[in-house]
Protein backbone atom coordinates (compact mmCIF):
# COMPACT_ATOMS: atom_id res chain seq x y z
CA UNK A 1 0.00 0.00 0.00
CA UNK A 2 1.27 3.24 -0.97
CA UNK A 3 2.18 6.15 1.14
CA UNK A 4 -0.54 8.14 -0.29
CA UNK A 5 -3.15 5.78 0.29
CA UNK A 6 -2.09 5.44 3.81
CA UNK A 7 -2.51 8.93 4.59
CA UNK A 8 -5.69 9.12 2.66
CA UNK A 9 -6.19 6.54 5.44
CA UNK A 10 -5.21 8.38 8.33
CA UNK A 11 -7.84 11.03 6.61
CA UNK A 12 -10.67 8.89 6.75
CA UNK A 13 -9.89 7.69 10.49
CA UNK A 14 -9.67 11.50 11.23
CA UNK A 15 -12.97 12.13 9.66
CA UNK A 16 -14.60 9.30 11.46
CA UNK A 17 -13.36 10.05 14.81
CA UNK A 18 -14.01 13.32 14.31
CA UNK A 19 -17.66 13.13 13.47
CA UNK A 20 -18.12 10.21 16.43
CA UNK A 21 -17.19 13.18 19.14
CA UNK A 22 -19.28 15.48 16.67
CA UNK A 23 -22.35 13.62 17.60
CA UNK A 24 -21.84 12.65 20.97
CA UNK A 25 -21.51 16.12 22.04
CA UNK A 26 -24.23 16.87 19.77
CA UNK A 27 -26.56 14.66 21.95
CA UNK A 28 -25.44 15.78 24.87
CA UNK A 29 -25.09 19.40 24.85
CA UNK A 30 -28.39 19.99 21.76
CA UNK A 31 -30.19 17.12 22.39
CA UNK A 32 -29.94 17.08 26.20
CA UNK A 33 -29.02 13.30 26.57
CA UNK A 34 -26.69 13.15 29.96
CA UNK A 35 -24.01 10.59 29.11
CA UNK A 36 -22.92 7.52 31.99
CA UNK A 37 -19.15 7.97 33.02
CA UNK A 38 -18.86 5.00 30.43
CA UNK A 39 -20.08 6.68 27.72
CA UNK A 40 -17.49 9.35 28.44
CA UNK A 41 -14.71 6.78 28.74
CA UNK A 42 -15.54 5.74 25.01
CA UNK A 43 -14.56 8.97 23.74
CA UNK A 44 -11.25 9.02 25.14
CA UNK A 45 -10.13 6.40 22.16
CA UNK A 46 -11.33 9.01 19.46
CA UNK A 47 -9.69 11.73 20.78
CA UNK A 48 -6.61 9.71 20.35
CA UNK A 49 -7.22 8.38 17.02
CA UNK A 50 -7.59 12.24 16.37
CA UNK A 51 -4.06 12.65 17.52
CA UNK A 52 -3.00 9.65 15.44
CA UNK A 53 -4.22 11.01 12.40
CA UNK A 54 -2.93 14.25 12.64
CA UNK A 55 0.42 12.81 13.38
CA UNK A 56 0.71 10.52 10.62
CA UNK A 57 1.26 13.71 8.71
CA UNK A 58 4.41 14.72 9.98
CA UNK A 59 5.52 11.17 11.09
CA UNK A 60 7.42 8.97 9.10
CA UNK A 61 7.23 6.08 10.05
CA UNK A 62 3.00 4.79 9.44
CA UNK A 63 3.84 1.33 10.96
CA UNK A 64 4.27 2.42 14.46
CA UNK A 65 0.98 4.74 13.85
CA UNK A 66 -0.97 2.09 12.78
CA UNK A 67 -0.14 -0.52 15.75
CA UNK A 68 -1.12 2.62 17.83
CA UNK A 69 -4.09 3.19 15.99
CA UNK A 70 -4.85 -1.12 16.59
CA UNK A 71 -4.50 -0.54 19.95
CA UNK A 72 -6.73 2.49 20.43
CA UNK A 73 -9.54 0.71 18.68
CA UNK A 74 -8.96 -2.40 20.89
CA UNK A 75 -9.26 -0.35 23.75
CA UNK A 76 -12.54 1.23 22.53
CA UNK A 77 -13.92 -2.01 21.62
CA UNK A 78 -12.87 -3.71 25.45
CA UNK A 79 -14.59 -0.38 26.63
CA UNK A 80 -17.90 -0.18 24.50
CA UNK A 81 -18.21 -4.42 24.30
CA UNK A 82 -17.78 -3.90 28.20
CA UNK A 83 -20.79 -1.56 28.22
CA UNK A 84 -22.92 -3.07 25.84
CA UNK A 85 -22.59 -6.14 28.57
CA UNK A 86 -23.70 -3.84 31.19
CA UNK A 87 -27.03 -2.66 29.38
CA UNK A 88 -27.55 -6.61 28.41
CA UNK A 89 -27.47 -7.44 31.60
CA UNK A 90 -24.29 -10.08 30.94
CA UNK A 91 -22.25 -8.25 34.02
CA UNK A 92 -22.37 -5.77 36.69
CA UNK A 93 -20.53 -2.81 36.75
CA UNK A 94 -17.26 -2.66 38.67
CA UNK A 95 -17.62 1.21 39.41
CA UNK A 96 -20.63 3.29 40.69
CA UNK A 97 -22.22 4.80 37.27
CA UNK A 98 -25.00 6.39 39.16
CA UNK A 99 -25.12 9.75 40.71
CA UNK A 100 -25.49 9.64 44.93
CA UNK A 101 -27.43 12.61 46.16
CA UNK A 102 -29.44 10.59 48.70
CA UNK A 103 -27.05 12.08 51.77
CA UNK A 104 -28.82 15.64 50.99
CA UNK A 105 -31.23 16.74 53.55
CA UNK A 106 -31.51 20.54 53.02
CA UNK A 107 -33.78 21.32 50.62
CA UNK A 108 -31.28 23.27 48.28
CA UNK A 109 -28.76 20.62 48.28
CA UNK A 110 -31.50 18.42 46.68
CA UNK A 111 -31.68 20.56 44.30
CA UNK A 112 -28.06 21.34 43.77
CA UNK A 113 -27.32 17.01 43.60
CA UNK A 114 -30.41 16.57 41.17
CA UNK A 115 -28.06 18.52 38.49
CA UNK A 116 -25.51 16.35 38.98
CA UNK A 117 -27.32 13.28 38.88
CA UNK A 118 -24.69 10.86 36.40
CA UNK A 119 -26.92 8.62 33.82
CA UNK A 120 -27.07 4.87 34.79
CA UNK A 121 -24.67 2.89 32.68
CA UNK A 122 -27.18 0.22 32.52
CA UNK A 123 -30.21 2.49 31.18
CA UNK A 124 -30.09 3.21 27.48
CA UNK A 125 -31.49 6.47 26.96
CA UNK A 126 -30.67 7.42 23.44
CA UNK A 127 -30.73 4.62 20.45
CA UNK A 128 -30.61 5.07 16.70
CA UNK A 129 -32.69 2.95 14.94
CA UNK A 130 -32.98 1.05 18.30
CA UNK A 131 -29.70 0.23 18.93
CA UNK A 132 -27.77 1.94 21.94
CA UNK A 133 -24.54 4.31 21.15
CA UNK A 134 -23.01 2.03 23.09
CA UNK A 135 -23.57 -1.27 20.44
CA UNK A 136 -22.83 1.33 17.60
CA UNK A 137 -19.50 1.94 19.03
CA UNK A 138 -18.66 -1.65 19.81
CA UNK A 139 -19.19 -2.39 16.12
CA UNK A 140 -17.34 0.02 14.70
CA UNK A 141 -14.43 -0.31 16.95
CA UNK A 142 -14.19 -4.45 15.84
CA UNK A 143 -14.34 -3.03 12.08
CA UNK A 144 -11.91 -0.30 12.45
CA UNK A 145 -9.24 -3.01 14.18
CA UNK A 146 -9.98 -4.98 11.53
CA UNK A 147 -8.98 -2.33 9.20
CA UNK A 148 -6.13 -1.11 10.71
CA UNK A 149 -4.66 -4.43 11.21
CA UNK A 150 -5.46 -5.60 7.25
CA UNK A 151 -3.87 -1.57 6.21
CA UNK A 152 -0.46 -2.47 8.63
CA UNK A 153 -0.09 -6.04 7.14
CA UNK A 154 0.42 -4.25 3.27
CA UNK A 155 2.07 -0.92 4.06
CA UNK A 156 5.23 -0.60 2.90
CA UNK A 157 6.82 1.62 5.93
Amino acid sequence: MSDQNIKKFFIVIFTLSFISLAAALYIEYILGFKPCLLCLYQRLPYVAALVISLTAFFYKNKKILLILLALTFMISMVLSGYHVSIEKGFVTSIFSCSGNNIGALEKEEILKSLNNIQADCKDVDFSLFGISLATLNFINSIVLTIIVVYIFKYAKN
